[in-house]
């Protein structure tokens, strides 16, 4: 397990402990809609490439939630994670090529949240995705290839929230864990965004 793992387990499990006695009595149970911005990176993928790459993109997220309590709320969500791309000479010269990487994911997760002041909290998620991951790539000389495959694994992360009455606002770092293709393997994608929500 990474040290990003071990961190965001960490916070879950504070949350555990310190959920009920930060608690201020205020109801907040309800289902909730949002969305968020930012931007993805992929860790490993440009390696894999044989022309110059862009291992980060924009990412969009969609979700709806329900939240029990103060302390807990569960989560589905859709993202796209843009895609790892790029074109030009081939490493070690003799051509050219283009090469594109595309990922997208539903997600389910928990999230515990830690009261700090006011509406003011730090949240850590836990949960499990379905991923879909398109390759495709050109080069001079070689016939171009597609490959795609649909996988799942861990997703985890931590951020800092901020309620208002029925509006919140979250800033959050989530990953992906092991998504990818049948040619090219796994990496993780870190997703870096800011999003709103509306309680109901």
């Amino acid at each position: 397990m990474n040290g990003n793992a071990a961190l965001a387990i960490l916070a879950m499990a504070a949350a555990l402990i310190a959920g009920p006695a930060a608690a201020q009595g205020r109801d907040e149970s309800g289902l909730y809609l949002g969305g968020s911005a930012g931007y993805s990176q992929y860790n490993e993928v440009c390696q894999r490439s044989l022309v110059p790459c862009d291992d980060t993109d924009d990412a969009l997220r969609l979700f709806v939630g329900y939240q029990f309590n103060r302390n807990w709320s569960v989560e589905l969500g859709f993202g796209d994670f843009g895609d790892a791309a790029g074109q030009g000479a081939l490493a070690g010269g003799g051509g050219t090529g283009s090469f594109e990487w595309s990922s997208y994911a539903w997600d389910v997760s928990g999230l515990g949240h830690i009261g700090i002041a006011g509406g003011l909290s730090v949240f850590a998620r836990l949960g499990v995705y379905m991923g879909r991951t398109t390759v495709d790539q050109e080069a001079t000389g070689f016939a171009s290839t597609h490959d795609s495959k649909t996988n799942s694994g861990l997703t985890y992360g931590a951020g800092v929230a901020y309620t208002l009455g029925r509006f919140g606002i979250r800033a959050e770092w989530q990953r992906y864990d092991n998504i990818g293709t049948n040619s090219l393997g796994t990496d993780e994608v870190d997703v870096f965004s800011v999003g709103g929500l509306f309680r109901f």
